[in-house]
């Protein structure tokens, strides 16, 4: 079963840790269709190696525990003038 889930829009990277939610509401009644800042989907998968997510912290930030790389929104595309 999987314990983390990450917003799979690369501007937002919402992460939803399972294990506390668990802890405040029975799982089964738990309805997440999508991410709650985007309304993307959601992935149990890191978004740069595929591996199942583990979120290691560092300096307050969430980085994958297998590839080390940060779980932050990516900035948005700045179009340049023509």
């Amino acid at each position: 079963m999987e314990v983390m889930l990450v917003c799979e829009n690369p501007a937002c990277r919402f992460l939803l840790d399972l294990r506390e939610v668990v802890t405040t509401v029975n799982r089964s009644s738990l309805v997440l269709s999508g991410c709650p800042e985007c309304g993307r989907s959601w992935s149990d998968r890191c978004p740069f190696c595929s591996q199942d997510l583990d979120v290691s912290w560092k300096e307050h930030h969430p980085h994958c525990a297998a590839c080390h790389l940060a779980l932050r929104p990516e900035p948005p595309e700045q179009s340049h003038p023509v």
